[in-house]
Parts: C-alpha cells; sequence; structure tokens
C-alpha cells in the first residue's frame, strides 16, 4: 500500500483520477464514438478504418447484425484493445453466434474501463433472410455504467438493427441504427444514437474495399476506408483510414485450421496508438455464399 507522502503514489493516484474525467467526458459529452468507436470489437474492422457495416463475418454480432443471417455456422470470438496504451481504458469484448432453423441468434458482451470506473453492454441479437440476397436483424441491449465513491452506478436498455443487400458474392451494401429511441441512463446522459452506411467489395480473389459513413446525432459526419489484401491462402494484409477524428489503421489477419488470429494498430491523431487482438473459432456449418472468396470464413 503506497504512503501519501510516495510521489510514486500521488502520481499514480493523480493518473487514475485524470482517467476518470476523460472517461465521464467523453461518455457524457457524447464524443465516445468520435474519440474511439466502441460500438465496433474486432481487430479486422479496426485494421479497416472501423468500416465494418457491410461486412459479413463472425463479428457481424457487433457491426450489423443483418449480416449474421449469411453467417451459417457457429461463431465465437473474443476481442481485447488497450487503448491508447493505457491500462484503466482496456476495452474487451466476447460474442457467439449460432444459426437456428430461421436466422441466426447470438450473444454479445463489451466492457471499457478498470476497477474504479466501467461501463459494460450485453446484447442479444438476431438476424435472418428476408430474401436470397436481403437481411434483416436487431439487438436488445442492457448497459451498466460504474464509477467508485459517491456516483455509484446506473443502467439503461437500448436496442438497434440493421439491414443488410447483397446482390452477389462480392458486394453488400449495409446499414445500421444504433439507439433509434434515444434512451439514456439519466436526464441529459443520453446514450449515442448513431447510423452506419456502408458498401463492401470484392475486387477479386486477392483484394476487398470497404467505405463507410457514420452519423453520430451530436458529432459530425465521419468516413471510413479500408483495403483487405490476400497474398498467400489464409494470410490477410489490411489498412485503412477514418476521419472525424483522424484515425489510421493497419493490421494482419490469419487462419490456423478452423481459427482466426488477427492484429490491428490504430493511431488516434491526438490520443495515440492503440493495439488490438483478436481470436475467432468457427465451427463446422454450411458454407457461406462468399466462402469462395475466403474472407474471414472457413
Amino acid at each position: 500500500m503506497c504512503k501519501p507522502a510516495n510521489s510514486v503514489c500521488a502520481n499514480s493516484k493523480i493518473r487514475r483520477l485524470l482517467t476518470i474525467v476523460f472517461l465521464l467526458v467523453t461518455m457524457f459529452a457524447q464524443t465516445a464514438i468520435a474519440d474511439f468507436p466502441e460500438e465496433q470489437p474486432g481487430s479486422r474492422a479496426a485494421s479497416l478504418g472501423y468500416g465494418a457495416t457491410a461486412l459479413i463475418d463472425g463479428w457481424s454480432i457487433f457491426h450489423n447484425q443483418a449480416a449474421m443471417a449469411f453467417v451459417n455456422s457457429p461463431w465465437v470470438g473474443v476481442h481485447h484493445e488497450n487503448r491508447f496504451i493505457t491500462p484503466e481504458l482496456a476495452f474487451s469484448a466476447v460474442g457467439a453466434s449460432v444459426p437456428v432453423k430461421v436466422g441466426t441468434i447470438g450473444l454479445s458482451i463489451k466492457r471499457l474501463g478498470f476497477s474504479e470506473f466501467s461501463q459494460t453492454k450485453f446484447g442479444l441479437a438476431y438476424g435472418m433472410k428476408l430474401a436470397p440476397t436481403f437481411s434483416a436483424g436487431i439487438q436488445l441491449n442492457a448497459h451498466h455504467v460504474f464509477i467508485a465513491g459517491e456516483y455509484g452506478s446506473a443502467m439503461a436498455l437500448s436496442a438497434e438493427g440493421g439491414i443488410l443487400f447483397s446482390p452477389t458474392e462480392s458486394f453488400n451494401v449495409g446499414f445500421r441504427v444504433i439507439n433509434p429511441t434515444r434512451s439514456k441512463f439519466i436526464e441529459e446522459q443520453r446514450i449515442p444514437t448513431i447510423f452506419n452506411l456502408g458498401v463492401s467489395y470484392q475486387i477479386g480473389p486477392m483484394v476487398m474495399i470497404t467505405t463507410g459513413v457514420a452519423k453520430n446525432m451530436d458529432t459530425p459526419f465521419s468516413f471510413s476506408a479500408g483495403t483487405e489484401f490476400s497474398p498467400i491462402e489464409h494470410l490477410y494484409l489490411r489498412a485503412g483510414m477514418a476521419t472525424g477524428p483522424s484515425i489510421l489503421s493497419f493490421g494482419i489477419g490469419y487462419n490456423i485450421s478452423r481459427f482466426l488470429i488477427d492484429f490491428a494498430f490504430t493511431r488516434h491523431e491526438i490520443l495515440g496508438y492503440t493495439p488490438h487482438f483478436s481470436l475467432a473459432y468457427t465451427f463446422s456449418g454450411k458454407k457461406h455464399k462468399s466462402e469462395a472468396a475466403e474472407i474471414n470464413q472457413l
């Protein structure tokens, strides 16, 4: 235990206090999405500039629930990132999805923070095809925020959902809305409402590009774009960017049997670098129509 006169202890306490202030400002001032896109776990999404609304893979449970309908094998994934290389801003997520007779259901958990501050989100999702090339999805969320001391904790409920149009094996258009009901924890502390529109296009067996536009109701539009290159079988090299604020990203992914390992680094124009790590496993099941392109599907 640190003594009061210990300068290292004092610096540690000041750092934690500043971290709590930073988290409160970013969350309650409605800038969390602008500063770091917390709604999109997965190193693949991070390395593509967070433009994942139109991507079809297991991580769709976090990006666009409608795309889950096109993933026909049970899947589980874990993700962790050390935001801005600051332990107090650690962000982790775990998700799982299982095809059922009609559609696909999924569960997800996300957590940001440390012992004195944490923000947790639990989600129950469902996606189904309404036509061979069109799907829709929805998710119900439970949010919990904890702040040490006199602030205590708060809970709230929200919903989100999306649609996906996939006319060919190589082209997808996705749309997603988060918290359309404008739910909030307490007065003046509203959960962000965000609209995402994205497009992905598989140019050939080696190259895929993605782009998207996001609009937080309380911040300006942001734009994202990314490229995924597969020089050899099972290996993926990725790079991307985003605006509002400016983010540069790159990453790598590799398939080992049914495991997919992804690493990514993102650089925020002000706050610096964030390392990302994801591990996913796809169980045996029906093949997805785009597996011939081997985009994160086994």
